[in-house]
């Protein structure tokens, strides 16, 4: 679906406000949007879905139909993105565009819910609590089972306050 709409649901026109006209950005910023979409939708880290982006045909595909030696770029993109989206008047806009989307399907409206948060939490910046529960949950999913299974035994809930050691 993203193939064949990201064209007209995320145009470059829809982001003209955040950049100046001097110079060339460096990525069209509809497949900036497009990788953001996609990263929410994976639940992806910046480098990992810019790591998607760059060898997931799928991605490049879902991006407009590029060409699989298309160029990937740094995650700083993404980071330098979000902070353009969130300082401009218009921080929602590819929700709203995803919205538009999942109002036409069927998917939202009375009936159903729609929730905003993962791509609402896209602009917004995450703390340090987010980040390494993030970073734990990826090295959790990269290890064997019995690994994990160690592993899961040694990490506690930031609720729970670890006993101080004995002495």
């Amino acid at each position: 679906m993203l193939h064949r709409e990201c064209g007209r649901l995320l145009p470059d026109e829809l982001f003209a406000d955040l950049f100046t006209d001097a110079g060339r950005r460096s990525v069209p910023p509809s497949i900036v949007a497009v990788v953001m979409v996609l990263q929410r939708i994976e639940g992806l880290s910046d480098r990992e879905a810019v790591e998607r982006f760059a060898f997931d045909a799928r991605w490049k595909y879902a991006a407009g139909g590029l060409d699989f030696d298309y160029p990937g770029f740094v995650h700083t993109v993404l980071v330098d993105m979000r902070a353009r989206l969130a300082r401009s008047d218009r921080p929602n806009r590819i929700f709203d565009a995803v919205l538009e989307v999942a109002r036409a399907a069927g998917l939202a409206g009375r009936r159903r819910v729609l929730d905003s948060t993962p791509l609402y939490d896209a602009v917004a910046t995450m703390d340090t609590i987010t980040l390494v529960r993030s970073a734990i949950r990826g090295v959790l999913a990269a290890a064997d089972a019995e690994l994990a299974s160690a592993l899961r035994g040694l990490v506690t809930s930031v609720t729970t306050t670890p006993a101080p050691p004995n002495r």
